[in-house]
């Protein structure tokens, strides 16, 4: 009997990894889905179920915690699941004064963004190398090019997911598993990225994006074999603008278009 293949999604309970997960299932794959124990993760399996023929498995899970990647491993080797596609979504952020943030929220944000990430890479490589193709695709963001003054943290972990990620790439050119790290701009996911957009003014619908567009793009990106995604023509115009001027211009400009985030 043909062994049927899988995407495990992260962070698939809202947002982009739940775009990312009804994208999946349109194109005819089966999921296993882990965010956080939230009665959300089942809605989206409902949500998929009732519009395509797919097997959903559901993991809540909090991936922070130290065992909590080992029994996700457990429950795919043990249930046999062929691991094709492991879609590294799950992250969170922050903006405002680095000094007044709290500590334990950014190494919140550095264990999941970073530590996680990794994590899920190593213990599930073996099962990605047993395909004849198989993808990693990596959640990083634009601002992983453009380090944001009071978004310190955030856009340090995702620089870091950045070049993880061709790294990782380059060292696997050879083998079944490619990756592909997306880099989206603004994303409305959430009433709090609805209020940073708010915050930002007309500017923001520029390069804003919804989540099912990011998933969309991101998902024939990493099947066509891109090395890196950035969603959206102007974004795409902003990164490439961003590596012309000096690091000391570019600083500036960034402090003053994210001094909004100031007082936060």
């Amino acid at each position: 009997m043909k062994t049927e293949s899988f995407t495990l999604i992260t962070g698939a309970s809202m947002g982009i990894g739940r775009a990312f997960a009804l994208a999946c299932a349109s194109k005819g794959m089966n999921l296993i889905l882990v965010a956080l124990p939230d009665k959300l993760l089942e809605e989206v399996k409902n949500d998929i179920l009732a519009l395509y023929n797919v097997k959903v498995h559901l993991f809540p899970i909090d991936l922070t915690k130290d065992d909590a990647i080992p029994k996700l491993f457990s429950f795919c080797k043990e249930s046999k699941f062929a691991i094709q596609m492991l879609i590294n979504n799950a992250g969170i952020g922050t903006g405002g004064k680095f000094e007044n943030i709290d500590l334990e929220k950014q190494l919140q944000i550095i264990d999941l963004n970073n530590k996680v990430l990794v994590r899920m890479c190593h213990y599930f490589m073996p099962l990605l190398h047993k395909q004849t193709f198989a993808y990693i695709l990596n959640m990083s963001s634009m601002e992983a090019n453009l380090p944001l003054p009071y978004k310190a943290v955030y856009t340090g972990s995702k620089n870091f997911v950045y070049a993880f990620s061709l790294a990782l790439r380059e060292e696997l050119k050879s083998g079944p598993v490619k990756v592909s790290v997306v880099c989206p701009g603004p994303v409305v996911t959430n009433l709090e990225g609805l209020r940073r957009m708010e915050a930002h003014g007309s500017r923001a619908k520029l390069v804003v994006l919804m989540p099912d567009e990011v998933a969309k793009i991101a998902l024939e990106g990493l099947i066509s074999g891109k090395t890196i995604i950035v969603p959206g023509k102007v974004n795409w115009l902003l990164v490439k603008i961003s590596r012309i001027f000096p690091t000391s211009l570019k600083m500036r400009l960034l402090e003053r278009l994210f001094r909004v985030y100031s007082t936060h």
